[in-house]
């Protein structure tokens, strides 16, 4: 007997946009050898210079401007050229000439190699050596936030790679397929979710809930969900109505990457002091995808979840795309009481993987119950708990993780791309409230994180007035 008989729960932490070697790249030992750099890892920029890995990132202040990662930036980063043939095998080598794009000067664009030492990372690099490290899991989509995020609710993106708003046709979820056989699940947000705007899911407020609030007490009070999705919060906020001050926790560049850090730690620890929820609970940190940095691991092949291609309308500038290659390599650690310190999983995964898992523990005796061909080849995780009885050893991460209001900079920070979005998808979901409850204010007026935050918490106020609205 394992810990899979006692497993009960599964809760997903999805962050933001880092590659594998960004996050992990210098932190192998001879008795951690994850596939990792080796140190001498380069590109070049458009005048022949030669970037290099480093282990110096900074956690924040890098990456401004925001690294490219949409369709075209990643074909771009994977072969030099994004009308390459995805069939061909990535070099790998295109990652300083698309951040040069970005920042318009060679030198400045070499920033992208920058990756973390260990010491930097203290709680991630902790948990990662501490249970389970996938080193061969790879984003869904060779492409931005919404696609991949999207892969994680649905095992598809619906044929796209972009970050267009309106994602209301968006095909059967896991959160749809686990209700359809008794099963209760759960997306925990802060500020913004994607799956707001999914058509299945929009009309029922019960699959939605307050990170800050509603995941923490049902850890405390022993009420999780079979299945659970945390959302990280996207924007630096200056508080109000009775709540502080609070920063971007995501880890989007060029948000602070210890705010992340900070927040992987509150979540495992809301998990592990409690021993029943401990002892019952999969923790899955994962990244959505690799937001432009990094990554010498070449991405393989897979296969179109649904048959649906993404065909260039001359609109959008990214290439043509079929869905047979997976994204690039992202960081993914697996966390229970079952699983033995200092287990490397090298099988290849994706986002899809989490739903296949999801499934078989918590549906087992439903035949044929995956939601694409996607998940329904893909390797699952679940075999790695494999102690009979939990572990009860003490585990203290870095105590200097803590969360810190926004300095005012931050707050004045010009919202980069992914944040613009979301603050246009808060805008469609305005429109769909009675004329007396919408704002007015335009999407395009909004160019701050401050702004951002206030306007996002404004109309998910609406949108779910049952988390946002007054406690009993």
């Amino acid at each position: 007997m394992s810990g899979l008989d006692k497993l009960k729960q599964i809760v997903v932490l999805m962050m933001e946009n880092r590659s594998f070697d960004h996050m992990f790249g210098f932190a192998a030992s001879p008795d951690w050898p994850i596939e990792a750099l080796r140190g001498d890892e380069s590109n070049t920029d458009s005048v022949e210079g030669i970037a290099r890995v480093s282990s110096d990132a900074g956690y924040a202040g890098d990456f401004t401007p925001d690294p490219g990662h949409s369709g075209l930036d990643s074909l771009t980063q994977l072969y030099g050229d994004p009308n390459t043939l995805v069939s061909q095998e990535p070099e790998m080598s295109g990652f300083v000439r698309s951040y040069e794009g970005k920042t318009k000067d060679p030198q400045t664009a070499h920033r992208i190699m920058k990756c973390f030492s260990p010491a930097s990372l203290k709680v991630l690099t902790r948990l990662a050596r501490e249970f389970c490290v996938c080193d061969h899991w790879f984003s869904s989509v060779p492409g931005p936030t919404f696609p991949n995020r999207a892969f994680m609710h649905s095992a598809t993106s619906m044929g796209r790679v972009d970050m267009g708003i309106d994602w209301r046709n968006m095909s059967t979820t896991i959160y749809e397929r686990l209700s359809q056989h008794g099963i209760d699940s759960m997306i925990y947000y802060t500020d913004s979710t994607l799956a707001s705007t999914f058509n299945g899911l929009a009309g029922n407020p019960n699959f939605f809930g307050s990170l800050d609030y509603d995941f923490f007490q049902a850890c405390e009070e022993n009420d999780l969900p079979p299945y659970s999705f945390l959302e990280p919060r996207f924007t630096n906020s200056t508080g109000g109505n009775g709540e502080p001050a609070y920063s971007a926790s995501d880890q989007h560049p060029d948000h602070n990457v210890r705010e992340g850090e900070a927040l992987i730690k509150r979540v495992f620890e809301a998990i592990w002091k409690n021993e029943t929820v401990r002892n019952s609970t999969l923790l899955v940190i994962v990244y959505d995808e690799h937001g432009g940095l990094y990554d010498h691991v070449r991405p393989p092949t897979t296969v179109n979840p649904d048959g649906k291609v993404w065909t260039n309308d001359h609109i959008s500038l990214d290439p043509s795309f079929d869905f047979t290659r997976l994204g690039v390599r992202v960081p993914a650690v697996l966390v229970s009481p079952y699983i033995q310190r200092g287990i490397i999983d090298s099988r290849v995964y994706d986002h899809a993987s989490i739903i296949a898992t999801a499934f078989k523990l918590l549906i087992p005796n439903v035949p044929n119950s995956s939601l694409t061909l996607r998940d329904k080849l893909a390797n699952t995780f679940e075999d790695n708990l494999t102690l009979a009885q939990p572990r009860t050893d003490k585990i203290d991460l870095d105590p200097g993780a803590k969360p810190q209001p926004p300095t005012p900079a931050e707050l004045d920070q010009l919202i980069n791309d992914h944040l613009r979005v979301q603050v246009h998808q808060a805008a469609m979901l305005e429109q769909t409230l009675p004329s007396d409850q919408r704002s007015g204010i335009d999407p395009n007026s909004i160019t701050t994180e401050a702004q951002a935050a206030a306007y996002l918490r404004s109309v998910y106020a609406k949108i779910h007035p049952h988390i946002w609205g007054p406690r009993q």
